[in-house]
């Protein structure tokens, strides 16, 4: 049974609100943002870590800012960034390294991760992230079902997909800051201003057109909510059990049928 349900059809009531929504006031967005995270840190009780594995915590270091890797979620534009940074930016030496990590809207980044692995090279990345032989390319449907779940029910990962909760001891509260790829630009501007950096907006402008994406380049824009309507209700009722950390902490809508507000 295809998802059928009532939040497909999207009301004024469902529409997404993100933290940053009309705020120009950057720095008190991060501040708020990272303060909420912690708070709930303290009420959730209901996690636990259920992998295999404890997922392992992959840093890039500027020796200003080091970033923590959330896969799909900015991760190749912070790494290359903060090679930039080490290598032409003339930073004083910091009394402190800022720790930051990024997060995204879940039902997107699973989309994300679909389009990058499975268009091109698709049979060695089904091999390495599904463990499974395709005979063709996997539909998203198949994909979430024999790739992301399958592996989810035995309790083991892929990087591309594991909730960016259960990476960079999001509740140990040694990050300083929690940034939103949906802001990305506003907030990583703060960040290396606020981090000495020199020439900050020039490395910034120029690492990313080198890391944009070719539909991004195309100006082509993503309809994730087409990619969700194929699937079961039972399908979206254990993605959104998997992503419920994700979605708690981060504030991110609870369907992938809630659109985001318009400015």
């Amino acid at each position: 049974m295809e998802y059928n349900g009532s939040n497909k059809q999207n009301t004024e009531e469902e529409l997404w609100v993100p933290d940053w929504y009309n705020h120009t006031d950057v720095g008190g967005v991060l501040h708020r943002r990272l303060q909420t995270v912690r708070e709930k840190c303290t009420k959730y009780t209901g996690y636990r870590n259920q992998w295999k594995d404890k997922p392992r915590i992959k840093n890039a270091n500027s020796g200003s800012i080091q970033y923590c890797y959330t896969a799909k979620a900015g991760s190749t534009f912070w790494n290359n960034l903060l090679q930039a940074v080490k290598k032409t930016s003339k930073t004083p030496a910091a009394n402190r390294t800022v720790k930051l990590m990024t997060v995204r809207n879940p039902w997107h980044r699973l989309v994300s991760t679909y389009i990058h692995k499975f268009s091109t090279k698709w049979r060695s990345h089904a091999q390495n992230m599904c463990h499974k032989r395709f005979f063709k390319r996997p539909s998203f449907r198949k994909f979430v079902k024999d790739c992301v779940l399958s592996r989810w029910m035995i309790h083991e990962y892929n990087t591309h997909w594991l909730p960016a909760a259960e990476r960079c001891g999001i509740c140990t509260g040694e990050l300083d800051f929690i940034v939103a790829v949906e802001n990305m630009k506003d907030e990583a501007m703060y960040i290396l201003k606020n981090s000495s950096v020199s020439s900050y907006e020039k490395i910034y402008n120029g690492i990313r057109q080198s890391t944009i994406r070719l539909n991004e380049k195309k100006k082509k824009s993503t309809n994730y909510q087409d990619y969700y309507k194929d699937l079961d209700e039972k399908d979206i009722e254990m993605l959104t059990e998997l992503y419920s950390f994700d979605i708690y902490l981060f504030s991110y809508p609870k369907s992938p049928f809630i659109f985001q507000v318009k400015p």
